[in-house]
C-alpha cells in the first residue's frame, strides 16, 4: 500500500481488518483469496482505486452493497473519512465483520470514521433509509441493471452509484443505461485501468441519480436480479 496516501493509523486499521478476514475465513467464507499479499492487492488496493470517483461525490454517508468481508466499503471509508454502512444479505458474514468493527473502533475512538456492518438486503434497507446515502459502491455483486435498480431508492438526488467491475462489457453498460433511463439515473462516467503487478483489467462505471424513478421502488427482494429492467 506504499503508493496510496493513507496515514499510519489508516494503514494499520486496513491491515488488521485484512488479517481478521483471512483468519475468520476458516469459519465463514468471506474471500476466495487466502494469500496475504494477493489479498492486499486484490481487496485493499483494488478497493482504493475507486477513490477518485468517491471524492467528487456529494458529502454524506456511503453505502457498500454486497460487501462480503468489507470490500470495497471499509478501505474507502478509511480513505475518505465518510460514515459508511457495509451491507451483506448473509447475516452471519455481517455479524462477523461487525465484531471486528466494534472492537477496533473502540481502540481508535474518533480517528476512524464510523463504519457499521448490516445483515440486510438492499431492498430491505431502502425501506428503512430511503434516499439516505450520498454515494453507493458495489464490487462484483450483480449486473449493472440490477445495481442501478438497487441503488436508486437508497441514493439522494445527485448521488452516484460507483460500480467496480472487471474488464469493460459494452453490452452490460448498455443495459445499465436502459435501466437507468427508467429509474431517474444517468450514466455519468466510465474509467478503465489495470491493477498493479498483475495487470488485471478493471473498469468503474458511475451512474448518478437525477430524478424520481418512473416506477415504485424497491421491488420485492431478488426481483432486480431475476427480472432486471433491461
Amino acid at each position: 500500500m506504499s503508493d496510496i496516501d493513507l496515514d499510519k493509523e489508516g494503514v494499520s486499521f486496513l491491515e488488521s481488518h485484512l488479517a481478521y478476514v483471512l483468519e475468520a475465513n476458516d469459519a465463514v467464507r468471506l474471500t476466495a483469496i487466502v494469500e496475504r499479499e494477493e489479498a492486499e492487492r486484490l481487496h485493499i488496493i483494488d478497493s482504493l482505486l475507486a477513490l477518485p470517483e468517491l471524492v467528487v461525490a456529494p458529502s454524506g454517508p456511503l453505502l457498500d452493497i454486497g460487501s462480503g468481508g468489507g470490500y470495497p466499503g471499509i478501505p474507502l471509508a478509511i480513505a475518505s473519512g465518510r460514515e459508511t454502512d457495509i451491507l451483506d444479505s448473509v447475516q452471519k458474514k455481517a455479524r462477523i465483520i461487525q465484531i471486528f468493527l466494534s472492537e477496533k473502533q473502540k481502540e481508535h475512538d474518533e480517528s476512524i470514521p464510523h463504519i457499521q456492518s448490516l445483515g440486510l438486503r438492499a431492498e430491505e434497507l431502502a425501506l428503512e433509509r430511503p434516499a439516505y446515502y450520498a454515494a453507493v459502491v458495489a464490487r462484483a455483486v450483480a449486473s449493472l441493471p440490477a445495481l442501478v435498480e438497487l441503488a436508486t431508492p437508497l441514493l439522494r438526488m445527485g448521488g452516484p452509484l460507483i460500480a467496480l467491475k472487471g474488464r469493460r462489457d459494452a453490452e452490460e453498460v448498455e443495459r445499465g443505461v436502459k435501466a437507468a433511463q427508467k429509474l431517474g439515473m444517468q450514466l455519468k462516467s466510465e474509467r478503465q485501468y489495470l491493477l498493479p503487478v498483475g495487470g488485471e483489467k478493471r473498469s468503474i462505471v458511475v451512474f448518478e441519480r437525477i430524478a424520481t424513478a418512473e416506477r415504485e421502488l424497491p421491488r420485492r427482494p431478488g426481483k432486480a436480479q431475476s427480472r432486471p429492467l433491461a
